[in-house]
């Protein structure tokens, strides 16, 4: 077993809340930790700087196969820190690129996996993204959904469809990781964040928990964008944390929009408790 802790989701379902509770949790500050150092107790699978480093080679020279023939040795890398637990951050749907995995089961030593109501994905992904919620209707649908790297500091990071990429986690029997539902984190944070806590393998202390919580929450968050601004915020959006609301998507989209939604994805959505009885998304 490795050292490896994933913390993994498609886009904008609560990955960097989940990240900063963490942070709170372990760091276990007298103040709110810092949004902007994020990164210094979790890395993120797309950042380029440790492909540059393997292969002597400036990350425009690589291309997307280069990149992924490279990609077990760089968490064989990470796993290398003589730390009991490294937090990694990511967007990969668990695939094979070139036969090599996206996620390196063997330097594994747990993952959580965050799953948000899709609908609700598309409001959120299209305004960090600057684009129409309909066209990520579309997006949530393709086999061939991927964040493109930049060829400058962010490698490829390859999506697929919604309910896919879902699957590819959750029914892994070697990452076999924890599934929090983003609807349950916001109405029952101290069940669920125990929950994350303890799928760590540490002890729940009540009172670093609760500091721990609010010191994530999303009022502090946000109230820390508004002073500092936020790193991770998109060139195209006018704030990274928005509020997190449950429901957007059901004011935002068509009937004929949720409806493609749910016949796509029905399985997942019925298997994670997102339709009601008669098989209709609920909030």
């Amino acid at each position: 077993m490795g050292n490896l802790v994933w913390l993994a989701s498609f886009p904008k379902s609560g990955n960097t809340w989940l990240r900063l509770f963490v942070a709170n949790y372990l760091m276990n500050p007298k103040e709110p930790f810092p949004i902007n150092k994020a990164h210094l107790v979790t890395f993120g699978d797309m950042m380029g700087a440790p492909y540059e480093k393997l292969a002597g080679k400036a990350l425009s020279e690589l291309d997307d196969a280069a990149v992924d023939a490279l990609r077990p040795r760089v968490h064989r890398a990470m796993a290398g820190q003589k730390v009991d637990i490294m937090l990694v951050k990511t967007h990969q749907a668990v695939i094979q690129r070139g036969g090599a995995w996206t996620v390196t089961h063997d330097v594994t030593k747990a993952s959580i996996y965050v799953i948000r109501n899709p609908l609700d994905v598309a409001v959120s992904y299209a305004h960090h993204y600057g684009r129409e919620p309909s066209e990520i209707i579309e997006a949530l649908d393709s086999p061939w959904h991927k964040l493109p790297g930049d060829k400058t500091a962010l490698v490829t990071q390859y999506l697929g469809r919604w309910s896919d990429h879902v699957q590819s986690w959750v029914d892994d029997r070697v990452l076999s990781p924890l599934v929090l539902r983003y609807e349950d984190m916001k109405r029952e944070p101290h069940r669920e964040f125990a929950k994350a806590i303890r799928h760590l393998g540490m002890d729940v202390d009540e009172e670093r928990l609760e500091r721990a919580i609010r010191f994530s929450s999303f009022d502090e968050l946000s109230q820390q964008e508004n002073d500092v601004g936020f790193i991770e915020r998109s060139k195209s959006a006018d704030r990274f944390f928005r509020g997190g609301r449950i429901g957007d998507g059901l004011t935002c989209f068509t009937e004929a929009e949720v409806a493609r939604v749910v016949e796509s994805h029905r399985d997942v959505l019925a298997r994670f408790d997102y339709l009601d009885e008669t098989g209709q998304i609920k909030l």
